[in-house]
Formats: C-alpha cells, sequence, structure tokens
C-alpha cells in the first residue's frame, strides 16, 4: 500500500518517517521550498501536488494546520481530489472542527473516501510513533487502514463509525488540555509570588490529585526553555475556537472554553500569532505583573 503526506511540518515529517521506517512506500507534498530535500533524507518521494500524490497513492494522511489550508490541499487547483479516485481514502489527522470534518466528509461522497483519525500527543508522540489516534468512519475503512495507524500511534482507537466523531474527541481533548494549561499557569504564577519554588511545585503537584499532562510537559518549559515548546499559541487558538463552534453548534455550555480563548488571543495578539503554547505562562505573568524567571534589563 502506496501511502501520501499531505504536510510535512513538525508532525507529518515525523509520521512520513515512521511510515516509512514501518516498510510502506511514502509520497509528500509540503509547499515550503526545501520540502523535497527534508523528505529525500526519510526516503520519501517528493510530488508535484496533492494531486500527484493521490493519483500515485492507496491513502494519504493529511497533516496541516487549519481550515483554510486543507480547502486548499484538499479542493483547490491540483488538490487531493483532483486526482483521487472512489477506492482511495484521505486519512484526516488535522485537527479540524468537527462541523468542518462532517462537511468535507459530505462533499467527498463519490469521490474518495474519508478515514476521520486526529491525533495527541504533540510532536513528542510523532517522533516516538506513541500517538494516541481517534478513529472514526465506517468499520471496514478502519480495520483496512489499521497497521497504517498503528505505525504512527500506540493508541489507535474507535471512536464511533460517523465521520466526525474524532474530531469531535481530539477538539475536547484540547479545549481540556488548554483550561488545564491556563488554570496550571495561574496558580504556578501565584505560588512562586508567594515564595515557592516552581520546579518544587511541578513536582509535588504532579503526584497529587491537581496534576496534568499540562502541567509536567508545558508549564516548566516557560522557565526551561524561554517558552518554546514546538506547539504553537496558534494552534491552541484555533482548537479553542474549534472547541466554541462544537459547543454552540450543541447548544452547551462553553464559559470556561471562551475565557482560555480571550487568555490565548491576549497572548496572539502580543506576539503577532507567533510563539508557542507555553506563552500560556507568560500571558498569565503579564496579566499579573510577575514573572517566574526574571528578565534582564
Amino acid at each position: 500500500m502506496n501511502i501520501g503526506m499531505i504536510g510535512l511540518g513538525q508532525m507529518g515529517w515525523h509520521l512520513a518517517k515512521n511510515l516509512s521506517a514501518a516498510g510502506y512506500p511514502v509520497v509528500g507534498f509540503d509547499p515550503r521550498p526545501d520540502s523535497g530535500e527534508r523528505m529525500a533524507q526519510i526516503n520519501v518521494t517528493a510530488a508535484a501536488s496533492p494531486a500527484k500524490l493521490a493519483a500515485a497513492t492507496d491513502a494519504a494522511v493529511l497533516m496541516v494546520l487549519n481550515t483554510e489550508q486543507a480547502d486548499a490541499a484538499v479542493w483547490g487547483e491540483n488538490g487531493y481530489a483532483a486526482g483521487a479516485d472512489k477506492g482511495d481514502t484521505l486519512i484526516i489527522m488535522s485537527s479540524l472542527s468537527p462541523v468542518y470534518v462532517r462537511q468535507l466528509a459530505a462533499r467527498a461522497e463519490g469521490k474518495f473516501q474519508v478515514l476521520d483519525a486526529p491525533v495527541s500527543g504533540g510532536v513528542e508522540g510523532a517522533r516516538a510513533a506513541s500517538l494516541t489516534i481517534m478513529a472514526s468512519g465506517p468499520a471496514a475503512l478502519q480495520s483496512a487502514l489499521g497497521p497504517v495507524l498503528r505505525a504512527m500511534g500506540k493508541n489507535v482507537i474507535n471512536v464511533g463509525v460517523d465521520v466526525g466523531l474524532g474530531a469531535t474527541m481530539k477538539t475536547i481533548n484540547q479545549a481540556m488540555l488548554f483550561a488545564a494549561l491556563a488554570s496550571a499557569s495561574e496558580m504556578v504564577v501565584a505560588g512562586v509570588k508567594a515564595g515557592l519554588d516552581p520546579d518544587t511545585i511541578i513536582k509535588v503537584i504532579s503526584i497529587s490529585s491537581g496534576g496534568s499532562w499540562a502541567l509536567e510537559h508545558r508549564v516548566p518549559l516557560a522557565w526551561q526553555t524561554d517558552y518554546v515548546s514546538g506547539a504553537t499559541l496558534a494552534i491552541a487558538a484555533k482548537d479553542m475556537r474549534s472547541a466554541i463552534e462544537l459547543v454552540d453548534d450543541l447548544g452547551t455550555s462553553a464559559t470556561l472554553a471562551r475565557e482560555v480563548l480571550r487568555l490565548v488571543d491576549i497572548g496572539m495578539a502580543r506576539h503577532q500569532g507567533k510563539g508557542d503554547d507555553p506563552m500560556m505562562v507568560e500571558i498569565i505573568e503579564q496579566l499579573s505583573d510577575f514573572y517566574i524567571k526574571p528578565r534582564s534589563v
């Protein structure tokens, strides 16, 4: 089975590398000028367009940033849809809104198959092939592509047969992640200002009832790597908007999600859309007029 990878950024590059290492012939597409050279390093053949990639593969992974990039890659001129046939499958591993994923699958009907399979675990999980993959789609399709998914992730979980349920699971996961990150950032800043050592806070809370993945793996990067994680604040903003779109569509509450998005937008405005998600700590530091790691004058 020939596999395509549309989007070879930090996540897609590692996914393509792991698929190649598992023995799959991999064809990649990425619009960045140096993408061909980078693909050659991991034995991935570069395609001139998503359409050319579709024509050369049986299934292709979509790993792009947002719906705009997804639209261009799938439906744009020389997009995936232009080269795919009914037997081909587009595996959506990007974190896209459930509403958009359902619309994409409906539009693809009769043209190509869609497997909704977003991931959790970040760049670290992509590198180690230890991602959690939340797959939704027809049972037969999930079964046929199971080995492909397992080459990229440790935990491949069937969350339903309806395309869009995977995206829903990922969306609520992301909202919980960033809410936990915001809460942890607030309390760590408060604890340090009160006189506690930040690393001691992480050590104690991580083995206590207030612990979270965000506390262990993101908050300490504020002072350990100067807010660098490899996962951007722009992704946080996009994911929180997807969460709010979901709950608005369902008519459920999103009080906390809206406040987290407000905080993320503060950071986005301050840094012109740049920076990684540990910037959540900096946002709280700025609002508190207190920095865990004193700034040089």
